[in-house]
């Protein structure tokens, strides 16, 4: 543009030093006089031009290339040439990384499986934008992210698409803060229906496996009735178990917390495996890092906390296997790790191990609260819960306390 202006310019230059000379009669150092002052104007303006340009666009890139959220500038191919600190921050790699690669390398294998790559294409293809879509992404360290992906087509003048602009913006706290939220009210309405429940059952409870205890007072092992009664009396008792784990789930947490050994916590309850065991043959592996520093925490509740999930990696084992007691000091925090080779968690059910009521275990096997109850005993010391598993190899739990 500047390079044709300035073309146009100097053709009615010539024009102008004609006009003068016929019009005026002015000599020709006159003429090369004035045509040197406006020349002179008219490259002022067109610096002005340039200048005033330069800085739009560079407020604008700055504007692109700062973002907090991630923008991503992809060609027709859908390789990547614009990565601006934004996507950085958000995925891990570096501009030189991303640049020039298919942006499939950012979608998780089970959502490329379903056709992720190939639906963001033909939305844009088809409708030039696509607005708000939720969505899963992997950065480079392997973790997953829960995103937002809106993206447009951009055209050239001819109105040609010469590539197309997303705009990611990571939604992983804010899906953690709504699940919390759920959980919450999920929580307080369970609350009130089991605590009518079990004071409506407890009574009838009594009752029945009073008279059961009463009655096998004056029967022997082997006399007729005496293995009716006491399977009454065993599943009354496990009844008012399950009432009081309910109980106890629905109420608030009170912790008293004080400087406990971890160490001795987890060697306690290595020492249970082999009555909680039975008939198994399960072996158990302490690899506790030695002078650990105390943590403050709720004994009886991280003990409990502890515990299912050593009950839970005890039922996972069919008959015989490993389960590995480990913990070390990391930046500060302490890292608790409580793995099994057993069956392993499927990944459908991955997500769903620590939501109440939640079980895959036979009917009368557990409540399904386990877990639920050791994520809420370590939330509210402040700590961290995570899991992995793969099916037929076994499960990993790891506890992050400060």
């Amino acid at each position: 543009m500047e390079n044709r202006v300035t073309s146009e310019f100097e053709k009615h230059l010539e024009s102008l030093g004609s006009m003068l000379k016929e019009e005026f009669d002015l000599p020709d150092h006159a003429i090369e006089t004035v045509a040197g002052s406006v020349k002179t104007v008219v490259m002022q303006m067109i610096r002005l031009m340039r200048e005033g340009k330069s800085a739009h666009e560079k407020f604008f890139s700055d504007i692109i290339l700062n973002s907090i959220d991630a923008i991503i500038g992809f060609d027709n191919e859908f390789k990547i040439f614009l990565w601006n600190k934004g996507a950085e921050n958000l995925f891990g790699y570096s501009r030189e990384e991303a640049t020039g690669k298919d942006f499939a390398f950012l979608i998780p294998k089970h959502l490329l499986e379903k056709g992720e790559k190939e639906f963001l294409i033909k939305e844009v293809n088809e409708k030039g934008f696509l607005a708000n879509h939720e969505s899963e992404r992997i950065t480079k360290s392997g973790e997953t992210k829960f995103v937002s992906i809106s993206r447009f087509a951009v055209h050239d003048e001819q109105n040609q698409m010469i590539g197309s602009v997303g705009i990611i913006r990571d939604m992983t706290l804010v899906r953690k803060l709504q699940q919390e939220l759920r959980e919450r009210e999920n929580l307080a309405l369970i609350g009130e229906v089991v605590s009518s429940v079990a004071h409506s059952l407890s009574n009838p409870l009594n009752i029945i496996s009073g008279n059961a205890d009463y009655l096998l007072l004056n029967k022997k092992e082997g006399d007729e009735e005496h293995e009716e009664l006491e399977a009454i009396l065993n599943e009354a008792t496990r009844i008012t178990k399950s009432i009081r784990h309910l109980l106890n789930f629905s109420r608030p947490l009170k912790s008293n917390k004080k400087l406990n050994d971890i160490n001795e916590i987890l060697t306690k309850i290595s020492e249970d495996v082999k009555h909680m065991s039975g008939k198994k043959d399960i072996k158990i592996k302490k690899d506790l890092e030695k002078n650990l520093k105390p943590v403050e925490f709720d004994q009886a509740q991280i003990e409990e906390a502890l515990a299912n999930i050593v009950t839970n990696a005890i039922q996972a084992i069919p008959s015989k296997g490993e389960i590995t007691l480990s913990t070390r000091s990391v930046n500060g925090k302490t890292i608790i790790t409580i793995a099994d080779n057993g069956q392993g968690i499927s990944k459908e059910n991955l997500d769903k191990i620590f939501n109440p009521f939640f079980s895959t275990k036979e009917y009368g096997k557990g409540t399904g609260l386990g877990l639920s109850i050791t994520k809420r005993v370590i939330s509210e010391h402040g700590g961290d819960i995570s899991v992995k598993s793969t099916q037929g190899k076994g499960t990993s739990f790891t506890i992050e306390l400060n």
